[in-house]
């Protein structure tokens, strides 16, 4: 007797083939879409990329107009140090020298400090105007060789609030008159105007302070002759943590061993004029 075949026939035939076409329809339909979406992921990465660029190229020509714009701003603060320095040198060129001497060193002792370079800048250009305030001070006071009396020595201390009131009434000039301000603070607190103590004192005016004493003490003075270049250092470490950041003397010293101070013992007619007191204590 024949045995039945297994093979579908009738309705069981047609819904296999109908499956199948199915199925190919899908698999059709998904490559596709898939076709569709690779093309439209080229397309998309295409504009995604000009938009890059254009983006960059707008991105470096601003970055062009503001370095062209910060330029343009530090030859006007050039300038205006430059015409001001010529000012207090019309009035004591003695003290235009020794301001031109403290910012060398400054710049110096910020570059060992690792100091960023725009602040190093602003550090220099304020160490050139620390004493732009005495041009509001009395003749007879700068110029007096003996001691002062104490209303002078008191109105000699306004010097650094006087100044800083004269930059800061200077477009662009608030961020030296901070540290104009503060240049005779001392790291005890001990100082003046405002009796500031350790990192409460401007970076710069800690930095200057030690510059500002060198430079005195190894300048000669209408009272006193100049110190010898040993001695002016070991009265910077033995004032360390008192009247200096401890930081700022060891990037001194570290600045006097690879010898960046140049000819030490150079007499330099520029201190800073009526300081009567003893040399670390300059100002």
């Amino acid at each position: 007797m024949l045995q039945a075949t297994s093979r579908p026939t009738g309705p069981r035939r047609l819904i296999a083939t109908i499956a199948w076409l199915i199925l190919f329809g899908l698999t059709l339909t998904v490559t596709a879409l898939a076709i569709n979406a690779l093309a439209a992921t080229t397309v998309g990465c295409m504009i995604l990329s000009a938009t890059l660029l254009l983006t960059l190229r707008s991105l470096r020509r601003e970055r062009e107009m503001a370095e062209k714009s910060v330029q343009r701003v530090h030859q006007k603060y050039n300038s205006i140090v430059s015409a001001l320095t010529v000012a207090m040198g019309l009035r004591d060129d003695m003290s235009a020298s020794h301001a031109r001497r403290v910012s060398d060193l400054s710049f110096i002792l910020a570059q060992q400090m690792r100091v960023g370079h725009e602040e190093t800048q602003l550090i220099q250009r304020a160490a050139v105007l620390a004493d732009i305030g005495k041009m509001e001070i009395a003749e007879g006071i700068l110029s007096k060789a003996g001691e002062l009396s104490e209303p002078e020595w008191a109105e000699m201390r306004r010097h650094p609030e006087l100044g800083s009131r004269m930059l800061a009434d200077i477009l662009n000039f608030d961020d030296a008159a901070a540290i104009v301000l503060a240049h005779h603070e001392r790291f005890d607190g001990q100082g003046y105007p405002h009796g500031l103590r350790g990192d409460a004192i401007p970076m710069g005016s800690r930095i200057y302070a030690v510059a500002d004493a060198y430079i005195a003490m190894t300048s000669d003075r209408p009272h006193r002759k100049k110190q010898s270049h040993e001695m002016a250092l070991r009265e910077i470490l033995r004032n360390s943590l008192t009247q200096f950041d401890p930081a700022v003397v060891r990037a001194f010293v570290r600045a006097e061993e690879m010898d960046l101070f140049g000819e030490r013992d150079v007499a330099v007619n520029g201190p800073e004029v009526a300081d009567s007191r003893p040399a670390a204590v300059a100002g």
